[in-house]
């Protein structure tokens, strides 16, 4: 992405060292306030900006609508409030885009260990930070600005008031025609409701003492506006405290090679729990259910793994050792495309904001040079779709006796014009925990209004959240591809490159031990070694 490429003619109000302007973007274009019918006042400490008139095309257009920008000055902590309202006379209104100057900045900060971290370089493309996402599972970022004076960094934040799961971004680019470092701030209104009007919820800006109060500051909004509940206050998963080591049983990978049959498993887990009690450990299990991918989400048992008659046998073996078994589902991130037309269920696909389906289409399973299409993203607020995995995740537990489930892709997130997918997937939460409860649901990776609704997640780097924050509702574990002893990352696309990809931080996650066929024999050493030191692992709580 790229700045406009000429002088937009944005109008800057100041509010002590730093400068705000306001844009509206619609769904054909954006707009400033019109220079020549901008109004300000600054009274009682609030600065406001009002514009009856926009401007667009650097001067060049003009378009009927409004606009107005408010800074108010927080007497408590000395930060700045921003907020905003657009209109358009015959557009529909997309987002708010509040620009700040007067920082020089060196990073934004939007996730922990590197994975939502820019460093700004000049000249270059915006590269934006996006809540809900992998790069900002916060709607909150962190900028460092540098202290010519001192010589030193100077640290901001940019948090977000917004009540509801709506879409933020964060970004910085050199503006030649200011010759300035600019930061952008953008909310995206829920694409089911753009008409010709858009409020932008407040933005509270200004410089961060401490990055753990300003992250408390949102742990705060998130359990008074979105009820979450510390951990230590959901009693039903309280058992994950005694977790020591989740055991990665990978089964089929997606070109139909086997890791594990049920009966690998059987063994292994009897010849792990001769070194661990039981009690310590999950059994987690991607691809026990055919083709990695491939079958999503069908989820039937593996025939070639050993059946419905192999797995029954190895949950079996499983709990009488104490071990919980969790296997892997579909979730968020993949119906191929057979199964949607089976289930008449096309229309269930993530959709982007205009409408279009997001497909499924960035790795290449079979190294040929040449990506596999192989289906969409879903969408969980489809009601279809959440019918279908309600009565499969039933179907499954009342069968197998599974100790919960695990969905691949929970942090999938689009603007979608049909059905939220923050929405879907709390509710098929909620259900299932009412459904199943002291079961556990985990999920793939997550942002912070899905924390306290999933038991724990599996990710790279970590913990997620900056500042640990997901620690203080959920938990998390080492992901799938954790390699095996050989480095090999099994049925996960990272293929041999793990340890580029791994940024866990050991003292705050669930370690994972990774096993195909034979390894309890092949490794035995180095096995009891890593059980050994995983007894005495426990969690770091800052």
């Amino acid at each position: 992405m790229y700045a406009v490429a000429y002088p937009f003619g944005d109008t800057y109000v100041s509010c002590g060292e730093l400068q705000f302007a306001i844009r509206l973007s619609t769904d054909r274009n954006v707009y400033c306030p019109s220079p020549e019918h901008v109004r300000t006042e600054n009274a009682n400490g609030r600065l406001r900006l009002t514009a009856d008139r926009l401007s667009a095309a650097g001067g060049q257009l003009s378009a009927e609508g409004a606009l107005e920008l408010m800074l108010e000055r927080d007497m408590t902590d000395g930060s700045i409030i921003i907020s905003g309202h657009g209109r358009h006379g015959t557009e529909l209104c997309k987002s708010i885009l509040i620009l700040v100057k007067g920082i020089h900045v060196r990073y934004l900060d939007a996730e922990s260990d590197n994975m939502g971290r820019w460093e700004f370089r000049h000249p270059a493309g915006i590269q934006p930070l996006v809540y809900p996402g992998r790069e900002a599972t916060m709607p909150l970022a962190f900028i460092g600005g540098a202290d010519s004076a001192k010589g030193t960094t100077r640290e901001w934040y940019a948090l977000s008031r917004d009540e509801r799961v709506r879409k933020k971004g964060f970004a910085a680019y050199y503006d030649a025609a200011e010759q300035a470092q600019v930061i952008m701030l953008a909310f995206e209104e829920d694409r089911r409701h753009w008409t010709n009007e858009i409020t932008l919820p407040a933005w509270q800006f200004g410089e961060a003492a401490s990055r753990h109060e300003i992250v408390a500051e949102r742990c705060r909004d998130l359990e008074r506006l979105y009820g979450m509940k510390p951990f230590h206050d959901r009693q039903e998963l309280r058992w994950i405290d005694d977790i020591k080591v989740m055991v990665n049983f990978h089964g089929e990978h997606w070109t139909g090679h086997v890791f594990n049959t049920f009966s690998d498993m059987e063994q292994q887990i009897r010849d792990l729990c001769s070194l661990m009690p039981g009690k310590h450990m999950i059994a987690f299990l991607p691809a026990w259910d055919g083709r990695y991918y491939y079958t999503y989400p069908f989820h039937r048992v593996s025939g070639r793994m050993g059946g419905e008659t192999g797995l029954k046998r190895f949950v079996e073996t499983a709990h009488s050792l104490g071990v919980k078994v969790i296997p892997m589902l579909g979730g968020p991130n993949l119906g191929t495309t057979r199964f949607l037309q089976e289930h008449d269920l096309l229309d269930a696909a993530l959709k982007d904001d205009q409408g279009m389906p997001q497909l499924q289409n960035w790795i290449d399973w079979n190294g040929d040079l040449s990506k596999e299409n192989m289906g969409y993203l879903l969408n969980y607020g489809h009601p279809g779709l959440q019918a279908y995995m309600r009565r499969k995740v039933d179907e499954l537990i009342d069968a197998f006796g599974f100790d919960g489930i695990f969905l691949d892709g929970a942090v999938r997130w689009s603007n979608a014009p049909d059905y939220s997918p923050y929405e879907g997937i709390t509710d098929f939460a909620e259900h299932f925990l009412k459904r199943h409860p002291g079961k556990l649901l985990m999920g793939e990776d997550g942002y912070d209004a899905l924390w306290g609704h999933f038991g724990m997640f599996a990710a790279s780097c970590g913990p997620i959240g900056l500042e640990n924050a997901m620690l203080r509702y959920t938990r998390q574990t080492e992901y799938l591809a954790y390699p095996a002893l050989n480095g090999s990352s099994g049925i996960h696309e990272a293929g041999w490159d793990w340890e580029s990809l791994n940024k866990s931080k050991k003292s705050y996650t669930i370690p994972a031990l990774t096993l195909f066929a034979g390894d309890t024999a092949r490794y035995k050493e180095e096995i009891q070694l890593k059980l050994k030191e995983y007894q005495s692992w426990r969690l770091k709580i800052d």
